[in-house]
């Protein structure tokens, strides 16, 4: 939670407004002080159960790629990326 704030400070935003990806019991506190939590899908349980998105794909298998994707499509910039 510490570097989660120090985060946040760094870069002038509140909870709400960050993402955080995790599979695992240690990150439960910093997911659930996210605006966007997202569990991998090998994830277990308990992160599954909290998450507001859980990947199709696993950990280490591109679930990382597979957020920055969603998130950018939402905001309406994945065209112009890929496009360009």
């Amino acid at each position: 939670m510490a570097t989660f704030r120090q985060l946040l400070v760094q870069l002038g935003l509140r909870p709400e407004q960050a993402a955080a990806v995790g599979d695992d019991l240690p990150d439960l506190p910093v997911l659930r002080a996210a605006g966007l939590a997202v569990a991998v899908a090998d994830a277990c349980p308990d992160v599954r159960a909290i998450a507001h998105y859980v990947t199709v794909t696993s950990g280490g298998r591109g679930a990382v790629r597979e957020v920055i994707e969603l998130i950018l499509k939402h905001q309406g910039r994945w065209d112009a990326l890929v496009s360009g």
